[in-house]
């Protein structure tokens, strides 16, 4: 099998972590490997995407991974980014680093949560260490309170 991939590396001391970016005109099976096998052979890191570029993103610097109208998104304090994978798929990958899934919608890193208010009957709320804040669906009350032992 022939590999068509241009490999290029630039050395710059302005960039104190590697950044990688992929250019392509379009997203096929082949960038989709490579994308795969980028993502685990690091178990830290996801990769999203912003303005048709990829980020590496830490496992520790995300509060949650969300879906909106039909797509998946990681958000760590002030960035958000969009995910290739399913939030099903996220679940069962980062259930290991402390993520948990509070919703239908939403899988939270409880490394990121700085306190819980279990204050409104039957729900709970979830306050980040940057100040954001989220919800606990009522179905999902129970594992939450299970996962936390209380």
């Amino acid at each position: 099998m022939q590999n068509n991939i241009d490999i290029e590396v630039k050395l710059d001391p302005n960039y104190t972590k590697p950044k990688l970016i992929i250019y392509t005109n379009n997203i096929n099976d082949n960038i989709n490997k490579i994308i795969s096998k980028l993502q685990n052979n690091n178990d830290n890191t996801l990769i999203g995407y912003k303005d048709d570029q990829g980020f590496i993103i830490e496992l520790k610097k995300i509060e949650t991974i969300y879906t909106e109208n039909k797509k998946v998104y990681a958000k760590s304090e002030n960035e958000t980014y969009q995910l290739k994978k399913r939030i099903f798929e996220l679940e069962e990958a980062l259930e290991e680093f402390s993520f948990v899934r509070i919703s239908n919608s939403e899988i939270v890193n409880f490394k990121q949560v700085k306190s819980i208010n279990f204050k409104i009957v039957g729900t709970i709320i979830l306050n980040f260490k940057s100040g954001n804040k989220t919800y606990v669906s009522r179905r999902y009350v129970k594992k939450i309170k299970d996962y936390l032992n209380v």
